[in-house]
């Protein structure tokens, strides 16, 4: 691994957890030549983003644009055939398993939705294709962006999910109108948004102000950030059935939580904190999803049986995914949280 695969790594697994992050993807066929399925994914589980980094050296860097841009041009050639292959490979279903960036033993789904990005670092190039399109009817056009665009990508959007439909609502704005110097977007409570869609990857704010507006994405930055931290700090004393490391369960089914359901969670949880601590018993909250495909129990001071929650769950929805949040005061100061996750496929 080069130093900027190592950078892009580190910066990654920052924003998206060290447990969606995998960056070691060599494994050998049939005992044939060593191959790699990507540089980086972030794998989760049903939605994986597969990244090709394509770096330039510094010795060879020239201030000659029409040299850097021949440059990535011919990066970009060879990343769309590795592409190819990162999708015959996880479709194949005959990946090994591979080690995410917390350790974890992880499997790539081979039924996975895999959403393919370029990534290049080449400080020298400030205008370049922010979509590498497709040539024939089969093939696919691809999201291209600079390491800094992409780091810039994961700041505004701090959500892993939001950052995966990011990328898909990007991709269909540049097979739309990838050469508009720039879009005027007129948005809830008469917010007007103007954006540069080729400068400094100012679609992420287009892409808020479309979903959130913009007044309201700025109000969830804050519960978004605690959010983050909680999932940072997941005991280790999680509960699961069928899995050992329930925590990584646990981060994989919350971190497709999109901005509206994390402030609806955050909110549950404070009130279920808030009632702990004033002694208040039995199944406090419950958040599920407008799919009714999951449910969150809140509750305290313990987590109930799944044998036992389940049929009450059930008189009203038929999930396929249930998290319990137990919270109890050890005293004035501290608290704990236990987790019990359960998934009816398993």
């Amino acid at each position: 691994m080069n130093k900027s695969e190592q950078l892009l790594s580190a910066f990654s697994a920052d924003y998206f957890f060290k447990e969606l992050v995998v960056d070691d993807l060599h494994f050998k066929p049939d005992e044939s030549s060593e191959k790699e399925v990507a540089d980086l994914l972030i794998n989760l589980d049903d939605i994986i983003i597969a990244i090709q980094l394509k770096s330039r050296n510094d010795k060879d860097q020239t201030d000659d644009f029409s040299v850097e841009d021949k440059w990535l041009r011919k990066k970009c050639k060879v990343a769309k055939g590795q592409v190819k292959e990162t999708l015959q490979f996880i479709s194949s279903g005959t990946l090994p398993a591979f080690h995410n960036k917390r350790g974890q033993e992880v499997f790539v789904r081979s039924d996975a939705e895999v959403i393919p990005l370029v990534v290049f670092e080449n400080n020298q190039i400030e205008d370049y294709p922010h979509l590498l399109r497709k040539h024939s009817d089969s093939g696919m056009n691809i999201n291209c962006m600079s390491f800094s665009d992409y780091c810039e990508m994961c700041r505004v959007l701090v959500t892993p999910i939001e950052i995966v439909e990011y990328l898909e609502y990007r991709k269909k704005i540049y097979e739309e109108c990838e050469d508009v110097d720039f879009i005027i977007f007129n948005g809830m409570d008469n917010e007007m948004v103007l954006t540069k869609p080729r400068k400094n990857e100012s679609l992420v704010h287009q892409f808020l102000a479309e979903k959130y507006g913009m007044k309201e994405s700025d109000k969830q930055k804050l519960p978004i950030q605690y959010f983050r931290n909680f999932l940072r700090l997941l005991p280790k004393r999680s509960i699961n059935n069928s899995e050992e490391d329930a925590s990584y369960e646990v981060l994989l089914f919350l971190a497709h939580f999109n901005r509206g359901e994390i402030i609806e969670f955050w909110e549950l949880f404070e009130q279920t904190k808030s009632e702990a601590k004033q002694g208040l018993v039995g199944i406090r909250h419950s958040l599920r999803s407008s799919l009714e495909n999951y449910v969150v129990m809140f509750m305290t001071p313990k987590l109930l049986p799944i044998e036992v929650l389940l049929p009450i769950i059930q008189k009203v929805v038929e999930p396929k995914q249930v998290l319990e949040i137990a919270i109890n005061w050890f005293d004035e100061e501290s608290f704990g949280v236990d987790f019990l996750f359960y998934e009816a496929s398993k």
